[in-house]
């Protein structure tokens, strides 16, 4: 029996493709998408988020960033499947891989559907400069692919403006102010968070994240909703008429951009390369979408919110550590059943609405795959020994969580040790900097390598990332990454972004370690220098300080440590049982 792969390369050959391109996003360049949009898992066995596949009829390369390197090893057939380490010294990207293979009268197809219409003019103009033919038309995998899901469909219902603190016109209007700014009669809109919160809407349209399938076109007066009607709730219906918005299907969202003429604003790192040339009769003013910068910033009834629920949440996994430390070696226990038990404790909390992703929950060598997902097949017994790495989160309507702690269940190695104390001083250290504003992620990120580098240590991702209030967990425009180029998430910080901070350190067949919580900038002070800038966390969750190596610390970060344990303790005690309290007193230090 023929694999998906081999079927597709017969596809290509019998078609004379030279290279098919294979994406990992959806038609609105989503992060995480509906299984109906898992062409490069279909094809590759690769179930990692982000990936781009390359085939040809006899090979085929699969990109992939540092997250997945050892998750992909283990997944994809090595024999048929070359992995492309990206961002490492001597890999090229798929633009530079194609800029080198690519001859007169090649082609290179794909389905322009799922890219951005940036990445799709970049591949336009790679083929051109090597005479090849760029088509973007095919469905080879979409019309192989038999038994392909159908698109998931959900309700989408209205977000109480006591969550969300401010009213869908007043940030219509906000949009339209920009337009006009920029000389636009109209603006797309394809980024579904982005939409969600536009409109006070959330969906369940992809796992973990609340939002839904739809797009939008705004003009001077006209606002336009291409959303299935038939998943609208009772209520959103009358709101979005009340508030003058055209419902129309979203199979139409296609047709309708063909026919629109004038000025239209749109993002071309979110618009999709197919409907970007269906506006052939417009002028396109490229920009980043003005909503992506405009929900970064979250306004005081959201900080409010999220403060509270971080409680909520910081009470769950302080139970659920709780019961951790005291069970392990008495109480059976795996990675996936420890998973199902932190799940418990988080459906307890008041307006729970669901994992914000899939839990990591990675026990010795498995957490040196940052983002390993347990199976059946490789779910593993938990014993009183070594380090079990947790990575999860939630969505509540007052906000969205992600918090990692490495859990200490028994003796570990003095290397290990080591490395468990050095990621907490990182991430110590980055949450207690004091910046001028106009500072950018890029600028901040080595305060939290630092300690890593001096030891020749390095993780190969970014330190942090934005996260959405009820939306997606990893939101831009805001980021930590020490490499800055165009094509990064690096905004300049301001007050009211929320950005993770989670250093780590990962030995593939070892361990890994992470330590994450979530920082709110705010002001910190004003004088004859500027405007100074600082970071609050919001994360209330008490570190494992059986793997810290205080002789490594100095007594500042003995004392961020420690203000940092009293922090949530003063919060979250109150919310525990008095054993659970009892216990996490006996964290402070």
């Amino acid at each position: 029996m023929k694999t998906n792969l081999s079927k597709l390369q017969t596809v290509l050959k019998e078609n004379k493709i030279t290279y098919y391109l294979i994406p990992s996003e959806d038609p609105h360049q989503s992060e995480y998408v509906d299984d109906s949009f898992k062409f490069r898992e279909y094809i590759s066995g690769f179930t990692g988020s982000a990936g781009t596949l390359l085939v040809s009829p006899r090979d085929c390369w699969l990109w992939t960033d540092g997250r997945y390197f050892t998750q992909a090893e283990e997944q994809i057939d090595s024999s048929h499947i070359q992995l492309m380490r990206q961002g490492v010294d001597g890999v090229p990207t798929v633009l530079e891989f194609l800029d080198e293979h690519l001859k007169p009268d090649d082609i290179l197809g794909t389905n322009g559907l799922y890219l951005s219409a940036n990445y799709g003019k970049k591949l336009a103009r790679t083929a051109k400069k090597h005479k090849a033919v760029f088509r973007t038309k095919y469905r080879f995998v979409e019309e192989m692919w038999a038994d392909r899901p159908a698109l998931t469909k959900n309700s989408v219902y209205l977000h109480d403006l006591k969550f969300a603190g401010e009213d869908f016109p007043s940030k219509l209007s906000k949009i339209r102010e920009r337009m006009k700014e920029e000389g636009a009669n109209g603006y797309f809109l394809s980024s579904l968070p982005d939409i969600a919160w536009l409109f006070n809407l959330r969906g369940d349209d992809i796992k973990c994240t609340p939002v839904f399938y739809s797009y939008v076109w705004i003009s001077e007066d006209k606002c336009f909703l291409f959303v299935r009607e038939n998943c609208l709730s009772a209520t959103v219906i009358p709101y979005l008429k009340d508030h003058g918005v055209i419902i129309m299907d979203y199979a139409e969202a296609t047709s309708f951009v063909e026919e629109q003429h004038g000025t239209v604003m749109l993002d071309p790192d979110c618009v999709n390369y197919l409907h970007y040339q269906q506006l052939f009769k417009c002028k396109i003013i490229p920009l980043k979408n003005p909503t992506e910068s405009l929900k970064a910033v979250k306004n005081e009834t959201q900080i409010k919110n999220l403060r509270q629920y971080h409680i909520y949440d910081g009470a769950a996994m302080t139970k659920f550590i709780y019961w951790l430390k005291t069970k392990i070696g008495t109480t059976p226990m795996t990675e996936l059943s420890v998973s199902r038990k932190l799940e418990e404790e988080r459906m307890k909390q008041p307006d729970y609405m669901g994992p914000s992703f899939d839990t990591i929950c990675a026990y010795k060598e498995h957490a040196a795959m940052m983002h390993y997902q347990a199976t059946e097949e490789s779910d593993v017994p938990l014993k009183p020994e070594g380090m079990l790495l947790i990575d999860s989160g939630a969505q509540y309507p007052g906000g969205t969580t992600d918090v990692t702690r490495t859990f200490i269940l028994g003796p570990i190695s003095e290397e290990e040790k080591k490395s468990y104390t050095l990621v907490c001083k990182s991430m110590l250290l980055l949450a207690d900097v004091k910046f001028l504003a106009g500072c950018r992620g890029s600028n901040l990120d080595i305060i939290a390598r630092e300690p890593l580098w001096e030891c020749g240590l390095d993780y190969r991702c970014g330190t942090g990332h934005g996260v959405g209030y009820f939306l997606g967990v990893h939101e831009g425009p805001n980021a930590f990454r020490w490499r800055s180029n165009p094509e990064n998430l690096d905004a300049v910080l301001l007050p009211g972004m929320v950005t993770t901070d989670e250093p780590g350190v990962y030995v593939p067949g070892k361990y890994g370690i992470r330590t994450e919580n979530m920082l709110l900038c705010r002001k910190q002070r004003q004088n004859e220098y500027g405007s100074f800038l600082e970071f609050e966390p919001l994360t209330l969750v008490p570190i494992d300080l059986d793997g810290i190596d205080f002789s490594l610390l100095s007594e500042k970060e003995k004392r961020l440590l420690s203000q940092y344990q009293q922090k949530v303790y003063d919060a979250i005690s109150p919310y525990l049982t008095e054993d659970e309290a009892a216990w996490l007193k006996q964290q402070l230090c």
